[in-house]
């Protein structure tokens, strides 16, 4: 029976002596002595005074450790102080959350996005640093490198999601939940299921306004980068503005394009004045402001509506026979050996001449080149011709004007010569590529035989390397 070492223990605990136990149950100090050396038993009405005095229950005090009971007991109750907690924790953001004004919601928002993008970055930069550390360290002891490091990777992710959590509900429990007042419209505290107003500690952790000032600042600087560029846009559309009326005699076309241009001005302007006046701390007219961004957008859109509805009134050539194509021929003389690679938009006429005409139509703006390689390989190429620019430019704002879009990449090839010379010209192109892909092919296959061989060789040094373990072993029995 553990009554006599339960009793000790429960009196030490409890830091109570012998007499001043005694005389919590109205008995002698003799008599305590007497339990606790096991001498005497008390009677059963002093056992459940010292069970109802101790919250234990008879088994407990009579039959068990009291010490295992003590940590079981502590156990639980811690358990049940963290579930306590916890729950206490989301109910108190939850009531303080909902009685905040839109105004502070945002705020407290904001504030948080701006803990957990500093989180991230720590935890990333000491990550970065320890990475560094753990490769030169792996080197050096010339450990499995990939192995070591992917579970010390994982480890430090595991520990920096755990910690960074913790610590992220620590700051937004001292930042918010220790200290928050609830005030009435008349200034009077009261305890309300809503409060109406919630007011923030705001002298402590300054960190956070300094947070908010350096994020402020870093949004004006680039506010300055941005205006710089939509000034430089600006520019482009104010020459774009004016060289649109090169175009004036397209009609609807032309007002659209003006309309739009004039309406992403509007925006662009809109734009810098509200950079302007955050940059330096101005008022902004905020419904003047919505009201011309509106507008102009909803022109804007407009203005594309009135180009696409243009657009079915202009014609896009790829008439080969039209005046924007002209025609281009040479004659090469006929050879057994002669190969043509560029087959695409060729097309074969017989005639009676040995030698080869090779004629191409293509856009006034293109030029047509034939060429030949070391081993005799003709290739055709057309290529825009960029000698007079202001000459093309010019064209295509006359094509423009006449509502012509022309495609200026079609052209045509034809190949005039005898029915014989086009059969050996089609042989000798199918000839080539016939070789072309077995020559290929058998390069794929040596490469296919170079890496089985490779593998060959190696399980032959694997074998090699067995036995000379083998032999080795041997050698060691025999010494």
């Amino acid at each position: 029976m553990n009554l006599a070492d339960n009793l000790k223990k429960i009196r030490k605990d409890n830091n109570l002596s012998q007499e001043q136990l005694a005389e919590k149950l109205g008995v002698s100090r003799q008599s305590v002595s007497k339990w606790e050396s096991n001498l005497a038993y008390p009677e059963m009405d002093k056992v459940l005074q010292i069970c109802q005095m101790f919250n234990l229950n008879i088994d407990e005090l009579l039959n068990q450790d009291i010490k295992d009971v003590k940590e079981t007991k502590e156990s639980k109750s811690n358990v049940n102080k963290f579930i306590d907690d916890f729950l206490n924790y989301i109910t108190k953001t939850f009531d303080m959350f909902s009685s905040m004004k839109f105004k502070t919601k945002i705020k407290c928002i904001f504030e948080q996005l701006i803990i957990i993008i500093l989180l991230i970055i720590f935890f990333m930069l000491f990550g970065g640093v320890l990475d560094v550390v753990l490769n030169k360290f792996l080197n050096v002891i010339d450990l499995p490198y990939y192995y070591i490091h992917n579970l010390l990777e994982a480890l430090y992710i595991l520990f920096s999601l755990v910690s960074g959590i913790l610590l992220y509900l620590h700051i937004f429990k001292i930042r918010y939940l220790d200290y928050y007042t609830v005030v009435k419209k008349d200034d009077k505290l009261k305890t309300l299921d809503r409060p109406e107003t919630i007011i923030i500690r705001d002298s402590d952790y300054k960190f956070i306004k300094g947070l908010l000032k350096l994020t402020l600042f870093i949004l004006k600087v680039f506010g300055i980068f941005t205006s710089l560029f939509l000034l430089f846009i600006l520019v482009l559309q104010s020459v774009a503005l004016t060289l649109s009326f090169v175009i004036i005699k397209t009609g609807l076309f032309f007002i659209g394009l003006f309309i739009f241009i004039i309406s992403t001005i509007v925006l662009n302007l809109v734009l810098l004045y509200v950079i302007y006046n955050l940059v330096f701390n101005k008022r902004i007219d905020k419904f003047k402001s919505c009201i011309t961004f509106t507008i102009s957008v909803v022109v804007a859109g407009i203005s594309i509506g009135i180009m696409i509805i243009s657009i079915k009134d202009f014609d896009y050539v790829r008439d080969l026979n039209s005046k924007y194509f002209i025609e281009d021929e040479t004659i090469i003389p006929m050879s057994d050996d002669i190969l043509i690679d560029d087959f695409y938009e060729v097309e074969f006429i017989e005639n009676n001449s040995n030698d080869i005409s090779i004629k191409c139509i293509h856009s006034y703006q293109y030029k047509f080149e034939i060429s030949a390689t070391t081993d005799g390989i003709i290739y055709f190429s057309t290529y825009q011709d960029d000698t007079n620019l202001l000459d093309i430019l010019r064209k295509n704002i006359e094509d423009f004007n006449d509502k012509k879009i022309i495609d200026h990449d079609t052209y045509k090839i034809y190949i005039s010569t005898t029915k014989e010379n086009i059969e050996k010209i089609k042989s000798n192109y199918k000839k080539y590529y016939e070789d072309r892909n077995n020559y290929y092919e058998n390069i794929n296959d040596y490469e296919n035989k170079i890496y089985e061989l490779k593998c060959e060789i190696s399980k032959k040094d694997e074998k090699i390397n067995e036995l000379e373990d083998i032999i080795e072993n041997y050698i060691k029995t025999k010494e």
